[in-house]
């Protein structure tokens, strides 16, 4: 397993891991409403490779994505936490859940953050999400009502943590 810079061509995969990881956790934590939201209108289109954020992706060593990664190397206005960067957005693949995707991920993370000069950062996890940042020393903030797609409404958790 290695994590690499995403590319265009895994736009597919990482739509895929995304759809997965919301079908199979969305539901611990919220009504189908919001896991129906959370999955709408989803695409390939989604996902920038070329952006000012840091985009990774979790590989098997035989090539398959298992999960994938954003960041962004400065504090934007929706976070409480007064912090240096973001991590915007971590997804593992369900079959690989608990066999340290998502922390190899968030490792990465967090070392690109820090070569870009961030020192602290902070996430608005879901509520099925927000224990997997808290074993990692992450600290919760405040809780923040997100609009997931029409109109349907959850709680999000935003965590923080230093670098």
């Amino acid at each position: 397993m290695h994590v690499r810079p995403a590319e265009p061509g895994d736009a597919e995969a990482v739509l895929a891991v995304h759809e997965a990881a919301i079908a199979e956790g969305g539901p611990r934590a919220y009504d189908d409403a919001v896991v129906e939201a959370w999955h709408a209108g989803r695409s390939v289109d989604d996902y920038e490779f070329d952006g000012d954020d840091t985009f990774l992706v979790a590989e098997t060593d035989e090539g398959a994505v298992v999960g994938f990664g954003t960041a962004l190397p400065e504090h934007r206005d929706h976070l409480a936490a007064d912090v240096d960067g973001e991590v915007t957005a971590l997804y593992v693949a369900p079959d690989r859940a608990d066999a340290g995707v998502g922390t190899l991920l968030l490792d990465a993370l967090h070392e690109s953050l820090r070569e870009q000069g961030a020192a602290t950062a902070a996430c608005w996890a879901s509520a099925n999400a927000a224990g997997f940042y808290e074993r990692r020393g992450y600290e919760a903030v405040t809780t923040h009502r997100h609009a997931f797609a029409d109109g349907v409404e959850g709680d999000v958790v935003e965590l923080r943590t230093g670098l």
